[in-house]
């Protein structure tokens, strides 16, 4: 006589067989969702290498989506694993993938990556235009020149404001910046370069007092999308 399932026996396998899965799910999905979020940052480093080469030969990178690369840098434009293309910032040197929201403009699960290095200050130079072997303003004023690691993005806006925001140290004392020279009259060597007239008489000694910039003050807001390392003392020197 064959003896099968009685139906109470069905009811309790299917409840144990579904409550295993329903704690399985959770599993399941979050592994899903690792490896969107892996399979986005492998996409990144690859956008992000094909544009370091693109700037390399070509020159500045300018278009919002990586169209451009395709062909000669990739084989075809990625879709990022939620089904949006990837965005390149280009005024903060970033390639963004919107994430689970698929939205880029929702900033919280955003994924992104730099191809450009991060903005920080490189180089302070002193330049005697008047020839007296002093930081002085006479005649004309001396200037001093601060360079960044990269192109500063919205540079306009940021000229028609007051000095980039930041302090010099002077024998170990802080200064405000704004307080020694004027606004940035020049923007030069590709928007990397800021000149800056000196305002006082002696305001710095050359090879021995150095600036910082302070990237977290409002003033930078002006200039939206750069991305800044901590703060550095760069050394004032003559050109």
């Amino acid at each position: 006589m064959k003896k099968g399932f009685t139906l109470i026996e069905l009811l309790v396998v299917i409840t144990i067989l579904a409550v295993l899965a329903g704690a399985a799910i959770p599993y399941v999905q979050n592994y899903v969702e690792e490896s969107r979020i892996a399979k986005a940052k492998t996409d990144l480093e690859e956008i992000a290498r094909a544009l370091a080469v693109y700037e390399t030969r070509e020159g500045e990178y300018v278009k919002g989506t990586v169209e451009d690369l395709t062909g000669r840098y990739l084989n075809k434009a990625p879709i990022d694993p939620w089904g949006r293309p990837y965005l390149v910032a280009t005024d903060s040197g970033l390639v963004i993938s919107g994430g689970p929201d698929r939205d880029t403009a929702s900033t919280e699960d955003n994924i992104q990556g730099p191809y450009q290095p991060p903005l920080a200050l490189v180089s302070a130079k002193w330049v005697d235009r008047n020839q007296s072997g002093a930081v002085d303003i006479q005649n004309a004023s001396d200037t001093i020149q601060l360079t960044f690691s990269r192109k500063l993005s919205n540079l306009d806006a940021a000229l028609n404001n007051a000095a980039i925001n930041g302090y010099i140290v002077v024998n170990g004392t802080s200064t405000a910046f704004d307080g020694l020279f004027s606004a940035p009259s020049l923007k030069m060597v590709a928007s990397r370069t800021l000149v800056y007239n000196v305002l006082v008489n002696d305001a710095f000694v050359p090879g021995s007092d150095s600036v910082e910039i302070d990237y977290t003050h409002a003033t930078l807001a002006d200039m939206a999308g750069n991305l800044c390392i901590a703060s550095q003392a760069v050394k004032i020197l003559p050109q």
